[in-house]
């Protein structure tokens, strides 16, 4: 690039040259005439930052003298004053006159330091007064420029001062315009794209400058002339980053010179570092104006509506100086460009009409020049309403022509135009939409595409969410507090279909995804090829796949590690749920895959399936792996996928750190619909969630929208969005249509001569159109060819999507040959998109209007003939997806199309085939479907002409209908089985499935002799009525002995061996339910049972799954039945749970191993905390399992063994209310009975008032015994000794119902028991020894004691304490003082808070009886701070109340 001006040497000083400035010739200069008498400066554009020189001026001397060096701070010296600027005495005109009579020659000092550093002054040589006024202490930055010089030099080309390139508009305007002159082909695009993008910046800069002249300077004071001259090209000067890329420089500010006013132009990133190919992202600007005369701040009187017009046609004036190649003079002596071209399709018409605006030329204020008038005249010539055409041929752009354009029309009071801006307000605001979307309204490129395909639709990729910014905001919120806390929590957004509720969840995908979450996202579909809860699994499958694809390997061996931690040898359960899951550790070791994962008999149902996702994300999500789950249309979900949606959101024991996002149609579903049980069940469970509802836009944010979709600036639509608003009431996705609509009746047309979209607003106001979007989307679908309407036929029948791979299927039936190319015209058309997998549509309602192209009558023939097409063309008949997609069309068709013709046997397998495929996934409800199929076509004698379909078909029927829940339907079709199999064999898996759903439940008698009836057929002999108790533990002794004629290690080995028919794995089956039925429903029986199954399982020598079961439960009942055999039970349980642990099968068995063992056996010989933890592991076996039963009954059991241990009784009222929830949730009565009777408990120790106590004890009556029990240890803390008698008899008698004492509760009641009677005789004053001696002595300590041998940890306080109180009653004093000190420090270290509290409370009040107060006092402090960790209110007030007596 040349240097602009003519530049001639003076003497220069040692370190400086000084070069003349000549005045410019009109003409640009060339390198040629540039007279260059010292070899020329590097170029500025090359300079990097350096320190200036300061430079004094003396006004007697041309010579320029150096001074100190300084830092260069940018800004130029300004006056508010325009009398300074025009001249400092007379009128204005003369006063520039004066001046410009000084400026004969220009010279410009650079310094000549050693770095070359640019630091200059410029000065007028022949009569040393500077345009640009120096003073001492200031540079070239200081300088005042005079805008009447500016007006005749070409100045320097540009200055480099603080890293920022300083150059006059002008001379800008020049270089850019050599610089793409001489750019190639290859940068062509991209250069004028940058070029425009500049230009647009440097416009709102100058907008905002004058802007702000207009409010701290009083403009109207001054000619229109002297306006003119502020409001010119050379009066600004731009400041240019000096970091160059290959697309130029960035500019960073534009300051006015006359009067002094510098903008610095504040944005977040640069234009042209983010541009990818010929795009460029929009950007943010604002913009800093700063003066340094101290007046700046100056507010001046409000302008009139005329004098801001003005402003809006002067700057028009500027821009398109800027923009256009025309000279400005030019327009204004000629007018506008003329352009001839009519509107596409419309010859010459009128525009809308058009808004009259107040006459710009006042009285008081004449406008602009003589040339202005003629200008105005000749734009009247044109003829009155014509359309005038902007400048689109020069400039080049819509949107900026318009821009011009409407500046430029303020200037004309005689074509007054609704177009026109009122206040540069206005323009602000459409040259910051220029910027922020250059795509869509800077280089929106409507007119180069053929008219067919000017597509009106909102830009793809755009972040604007229209009117949505506040429900935005707290889904963001949400979010972030979701990965703060851990803590999952719930978003339901409910509006019309086509409000935006869809685009508004996915507002906050790109957060998730910028921190590293995952977003699954998945959406229920009236009709579909897959069921709710289908589609709830394949989503979390989906996730597996997501963290294969983006995990890196040490995040996946991460996730492995803990799978396996979580899930163990079960972890076939989760791969079944969730198949993918072995893709995605696919890298890992080799994963524990049981050999019984193949089980026909799967009993885990839908609490099973809660269970795994529950474990599965608590593993796989935390708060640097956040996981959003979004599902749409919430309306056409059921009660099984929100189900397992809840139990991801509610999980206690894990934080699953997962946002759920559910939206739905609210006026499309009743009131009693499953949603808002699912969203009252989240409240209940503690689980946060907020509610949104949309409607319609405004009118305003409709404005936005079709503003968008025109690529066309929003004040220009306003008239067009007003009748588009009162048609669709702000519906986001009907008006995108209805904009469709107009466009594709020519309503909207897109006119080449002005570049844009025009309409008539009388005929859009004529439109009439109902309030359906359906109506608009029907309409434009029956216009469509044939062959395309059959393509959304057939589509529309697979739902929101269809497979690739099922259109290529289709594709090779005959009436379909031409559905691919088809489905591509459909896609091409904007109803569907494809992803390379699926053909999508593009809305729910477009989905939806296709389907209404079938006729509603001939709708399942239509589904039926599909599938019996996609059969016949699949090539591989054992593809699951294609099976899945092709049972799902033909059963609209079952039974009605099907029964009595030669496809029915093949449908009935086909169903049958998918129904054991969901099956194995754990998609039972699926399976339940397709089975329900297959029956409904069998033949009504089929049991007589087709019993192997018949017995295959019911027996599924049976395994699928109970893990959902259908109870009915499952006995119904098992009993089928039963009543009609010819043999043993046949009937025997029915027989089983049968007995299990009632021990699911609460087991009764008539169980008990099914498992009776069924041993006895497989040739077991057992008893059909109850036995005598000698019979019982006759039975007992002899499995007794036959284990102690085997070690331990023969024991061990018998897992070794597997030599077991299908008749010896049925009778440990069968043995394993009789087991677990008579423990609860025949307890004197159960010992029995047991040792039969032992018995049996060690004459048979036979490895299997029911093994450890087998002795465990017998080691138990030793236990309950023979009291002085508690250790041979201990070995013998032991060995079974060892057993379990070795063995490789599944822990299907587990549940009831653990509760045998940890019931009856771990908790005499373990310590009691353990058990608590053992008995939650039983409880994750029983639900992986589908025992929800068990697991119930483990969690009771872990809630008893916290309460006897001393936990914190707030925390067990807590996860027992958990509990309860969990209960009423599965419908667990049984469970939530025994629940309610340990939270009256606890309410009771902790001194809170208890609710309805009558309710909770009814639910209890079948655990009486343990009942009494609890309530024993609650009655004796509350201090009511008489009840603990009470109950301890009421105890004995329901024991000797049972003819079983289960050993722990003997050993707390002899506890409580022992206790009340000491503190009875301690309070009555009892006397005689004798009766104490034999209760404690003789009864109760003895149980205690031998208790400790077994079990120190859990019972030597418990012997010490009853030794103490004894001792103390009887006088023994040191003896009970050291039996006190010792129940003290025992309980302390077993962590027995609530003992530790009780011994001191004893210890205290026997002091307290001996008149040792001080130790009194310090013991009954001690039990307090014990009774407060323990949570027990009602035990800290007894003890203050105790230290009050004693003080």
């Amino acid at each position: 690039m040349a240097l602009i001006g003519l530049l001639t040497p003076t003497a220069p000083t040692s370190q400086s040259r000084v070069y003349m400035m000549e005045p410019a010739s009109n003409q640009p200069p060339t390198p040629d005439n540039i007279e260059l008498h010292e070899p020329m400066l590097p170029h500025p554009f090359f300079h990097t930052r350096r320190q200036a020189s300061q430079h004094s001026l003396d006004d007697n001397d041309t010579n320029i003298q150096h001074s100190n060096e300084i830092n260069v701070t940018h800004g130029i010296r300004r006056s508010n004053s325009l009398d300074s600027l025009l001249g400092q005495s007379g009128g204005r005109d003369e006063g520039r006159s004066r001046n410009s009579q000084n400026c004969g020659k220009i010279a410009l000092a650079i310094d000549d330091i050693q770095n070359n550093a640019a630091g200059a002054s410029v000065f007028c040589q022949q009569c040393h007064i500077s345009p640009w006024p120096s003073c001492a202490g200031q540079t070239v930055d200081d300088i005042d420029v005079n805008a009447s010089a500016l007006g005749d030099f070409h100045c320097v080309e540009a200055l480099l001062v603080n890293q920022e390139i300083i150059m006059p508009l002008r001379q800008w305007i020049a270089n850019d315009t050599q610089e793409r002159s001489a750019s190639s082909d290859r940068y062509e695009v991209r250069l004028q794209k940058a070029s425009t993008l500049r230009k647009v910046t440097i416009s709102y800069a100058i907008a905002k400058l004058l802007q702000h002249l207009s409010l701290h300077f009083q403009i109207n004071e001054y000619s229109p002339g002297e306006l003119e001259r502020l409001c010119s090209i050379d009066n600004f000067v731009i400041q240019l980053s000096n970091e160059q890329s290959d697309l130029g420089w960035e500019v960073m500010g534009v300051d006015m010179v006359n009067p002094q006013l510098q903008l610095k132009i504040i944005t977040s990133y640069n234009f042209f570092d983010l541009g990818n190919d010929e795009e460029f992202t929009g950007r943010k600007v604002t913009a800093d104006i700063s003066s340094p005369d101290e007046n700046s701040d100056h507010v001046a009187d409000a302008l009139k509506t005329n004098d801001e017009i003005t402003l809006c046609y002067l700057l028009g004036m500027i821009l398109h100086g800027l923009f256009a190649e025309e000279d400005v003079d030019e327009i204004k002596r000629h007018g506008l460009p003329k352009d001839d071209r009519s509107y596409e399709g419309m010859p010459s018409a009128k525009k809308r009409s058009t808004q009259n605006l107040p006459p710009v030329r006042g009285s008081d204020f004449p406008l602009a020049s003589s040339d202005l008038g003629s200008y105005c005249k000749s734009y009247k010539s044109r003829g009155e309403g014509q359309v005038v055409a902007p400048f689109s041929t020069s400039i080049g752009y819509s949107s900026l022509s318009q821009v011009v354009t409407n500046l430029v029309k303020c200037g004309s009071s005689l074509v007054p135009s609704s177009d026109s801006y009122s206040c540069l307000e206005e323009a602000i605001v459409d040259l910051c939409l220029l910027l922020e979307e250059p795509g869509r309204f800077l280089f929106g490129d409507f007119q180069a595409l053929p008219k067919g395909e000017r597509a009106i639709s909102i830009g793809k990729g755009s972040d604007r969410l229209y009117g949505r910014t506040a429900e935005a905001h707290l889904i963001t919120d949400t979010f972030c507090r979701v990965v703060s806390t851990g803590e999952s929590e719930a978003i339901l957004i409910g509006g019309f279909s086509g409000c935006g509720k869809t685009r508004l969840a996915q507002s906050v995908f790109e957060a998730v995804e910028a921190i590293g979450g995952f977003v699954i996202v998945q959406k229920f579909d009236a009709v579909s090829t897959l069921s709710p809860s289908s589609i709830v699994l394949s989503t979390f499958n989906e996730l597996c796949l997501m963290f294969s694809k983006k995990s890196t390997p040490q995040e996946l061996d991460a996730i492995y590690q803990g799978l396996i931690n979580e899930f163990g040898a079960n972890f076939h359960v989760l791969a079944r749920a969730l198949p993918n899951v072995l893709v995605m550790l696919s890298c890992c070791a080799s994963l524990p895959i049981s050999k019984h994962d193949t089980d026909t008999l799967n009993l885990a149902g839908y609490s099973s399936l809660c269970f795994t996702l529950q474990r599965f994300m608590r593993v796989v999500s935390s708060t640097s792996r956040p996981i959003m789950l979004f599902l749409d249309d919430l309306q056409w979900a059921d009660p099984v996928s929100l189900g397992l949606v809840h139990a991801v959101l509610s999980d206690m024991k894990g934080k699953s750190c997962m946002l759920f996002v559910g939206t739905y149609r609210d006026n499309e579903v009743a009131p009693d619909n499953i949603i808002f049980s699912f969203v009252n069940m989240l409240s209940q469970f503690n689980v946060l969630t907020s509610k949104i509802h949309l409607d319609g836009l405004t009118e305003k944010d409709v404005n936005f929208m079709v503003s968008d979709a025109l690529g066309a600036l929003p004040r220009l639509c306003r008239s067009l969005s007003h009748l588009v608003y009162r048609k669709t009431n702000g519906s986001p996705y009907f008006v995108l249509e209805f904009l469709r609509s107009l466009v594709d009746r020519d309503v909207v047309q897109f006119s080449l001569r002005e570049k844009r979209w025009i309409w008539d607003d009388a005929k859009v106001c004529a439109e009439n159109i109902t309030d359906n979007v359906l109506y608009l989307l029907s309409n434009k679908l029956n216009s469509l060819s044939e062959c395309m309407q059959t393509a959304l036929k057939c589509a529309s029948c697979f739902g929101i999507k269809m497979d690739k791979t099922i259109a290529q299927q289709l594709s090779g039936y005959s009436k379909h040959h031409n559905l691919q190319s088809a489905l591509d015209d459909v896609v091409k058309g904007g109803f569907m998109d494809y992803d390379g997998a699926y053909y999508r549509f593009v809305h729910d309602k477009v989905r939806e209007a296709a389907y209404d192209l079938i006729k509603p009558d001939r709708r399942d023939h239509y589904h039926f003939e599909l599938g019996m097409a996609i059969y016949s063309c699949c090539v591989n008949k054992d593809n699951m997806d294609a099976l899945f997609a092709t049972v799902e069309q033909i059963n609209h068709g079952v039974p009605s199309l099907v029964r009595g013709t030669a496809h029915e046997n093949v449908v009935a397998e086909l169903n049958y085939k998918a129904s054991c495929e969901m099956m194995r996934c754990s998609n039972f409800t699926s399976a339940l479907d397709y089975i329900r199929a297959a029956v409904s076509l069998l033949a009504d004698d089929s049991w007589t002409v087709q019993y192997a379909i018949s017995l295959k078909y019911h027996l599924q029927l049976g395994k699928a209908a109970f893990p959902c829940g259908s109870i009915d339907e499952t006995k119904s079709a098992l009993n089928k089985v039963i009543e009609f199999g010819k043999c043993l064999d046949d009937k025997i898996d029915a027989y089983f499935l049968l007995v299990a759903m009632q021990s699911c439940g609460a087991p009764s008698l008539e169980e008990i002799g099914i498992c009776v009836q069924v041993l006895r057929l497989l040739g077991e002999d057992l008893p059909k009525e109850d036995l005598e108790l000698c019979e019982i533990i006759s039975a007992v002794n002899v499995t007794k002995e036959m284990f102690e004629r085997e070690s331990d290690e023969e024991l061990l080995q018998m897992t070794n061996a597997h030599n077991g028919t299908k008749r010896i794995e049925n009778i440990m089956k069968f043995y394993g339910q009789l087991g677990l039925i008579s423990w609860i429903a025949a307890p004197k029986m159960h010992a029995f049972y047991m040792a039969r199954f032992a018995q049996f399982c060690l004459k048979s020598k036979v490895d299997g799954k029911y093994l450890p079961s087998a002795f465990v439960a017998f080691g138990a009942c030793l236990c309950n039945v023979l009291a002085n055999e508690t250790l041979v039970g201990y070995r013998i349980g032991k060995i079974g749970l060892l057993l379990l642990n070795r063995s490789e099968s599944d822990m299907d068995e587990a549940s009831k191993v653990y509760l045998a063992y940890y019931y009856e056996l771990g908790v005499l010989f373990e310590p009691i905390q353990a058990c608590v933890d053992m008995h939650r592991r039983g409880y994750e076996f029983g639900m992986q399992a589908g025992h929800t039963s068990l697991a119930g009954l483990h969690l009771c059991l872990a809630v008893h063994r916290q309460i006897i241990s001393g936990t914190n009784l707030q925390s067990i009222k807590t996860e027992i209310e958990f509990y309860l929830k969990l209960a009423k949730q599965h419908s667990l009565a049984f469970f939530e009975g025994i629940m309610l009777m340990y939270y009256k408990n606890v309410l009771s120790l902790i001194g809170e008032k208890v609710i309805d106590p009558d309710y909770q004890i009814q639910r209890c009556c079948q655990f009486e015994e343990t009942q009494y029990v609890q309530e024993i240890m609650t009655s004796f803390f509350s201090g009511h000794i008489d009840r603990v008698n009470y109950l301890a008899k009421k105890w004995e008698v329901s024991t000797e119902k049972i003819m079983i004492k289960v050993p722990i509760r003997v050993i707390s009641v002899a506890f409580f028991k022992g206790l009340a009677t000491t503190k009875l005789y301690r309070a009555k004053g009892f006397t005689s020894k004798q009766p104490l001696q034999t209760a404690i002595c003789k009864k109760w300590l003895p149980v205690l004691t031998n208790a400790e041998n077994f079990c120190p940890w859990n019972f030597k306080h418990k012997a010490s304490i009853l030794k103490a109180e004894y001792l103390s009653l009887i006088s023994k004093k040191d003896k009970a003082e050291i039996e006190y000190k010792c129940a003290i420090s025992s309980a302390q270290a077993s962590k027995f808070v609530h003992e530790e509290g009780l011994a001191c409370e004893l210890a205290a009040i026997h002091y307290k009886y001996h008149m040792e107060n001080v130790k009194a006092m310090e013991l009954f402090r001690q039990a307090q701070k014990c009774y407060e960790a323990w949570g027990s209110q009602m035990k800290v007030d007894q003890m203050m109340s105790q230290q009050m007596d004693l003080i």
